[in-house]
């Protein structure tokens, strides 16, 4: 009966070293992949390491470019549509526009994007030779009767983009806080785009 007992026992703690065994490899093998999972992470560019060359020189290359940058909402990898409103362009002589409700430090942002078609000057109306004109000058245009609109204009002259953050106070702006930090960030990027 002791040899039963004993054999038995022998059993047992081989089958619990077997099963340890067996765990730990499982463990290595969970180790192996995670570590392979974070160098494989480790190639995947960041948001800063995002090149604009990489994106067509148009509204809808500099809008993914703003997505992957983490600029406008995104859902499932893509811009969130239900975010974007499609603007009368028209009204500043460009070719296209639109607008994009996001957020950033838990305050409403809007920015909105207008592409010109200046690869041929000719084809600019007297509108948008004015509007890019003005904001080049000054920063900023008008339309209609409204108040001037606070606008910055691409290097290469083939976009402006409008962003408004009413948390930031233009007269007086607080240029440590957070929110300020990224809108000039944001401006960099896009007056760098192509």
């Amino acid at each position: 009966m002791k040899r039963f007992i004993a054999a038995i026992l022998c059993v047992g703690l081989i089958a619990a070293i077997s099963t340890g065994c067996a765990y730990k490899d499982a463990l290595s093998k969970d180790n192996t992949a995670t570590t392979q999972a974070t160098e494989a992470t480790g190639n995947v560019a960041t948001v800063d390491e995002i090149d604009a060359k990489n994106f067509s020189d148009n509204l809808q290359g500099l809008s993914e470019y703003f997505a992957k940058k983490e600029y406008i909402t995104t859902k499932d990898g893509k811009i969130d549509e239900s975010t974007v409103t499609v603007m009368d362009a028209s009204l500043i002589g460009a070719k296209e526009g639109k607008k994009y409700a996001t957020a950033y430090g838990g305050k409403a942002i809007t920015i909105e994007l207008y592409e010109y078609d200046v690869r041929n000057l000719n084809n600019l109306n007297d509108t948008a030779k004015a509007v890019i004109e003005s904001v080049k000058n000054s920063g900023e245009f008008t339309i209609l009767d409204l108040p001037p609109v606070k606008a910055y204009l691409s290097n290469n002259g083939r976009y402006i983009m409008v962003y408004t953050d009413a948390s930031i106070d233009d007269a007086n702006p607080d240029k440590e806080s957070d929110n300020y930090k990224h809108r000039e960030e944001v401006i960099k990027n896009f007056k760098s785009f192509i």
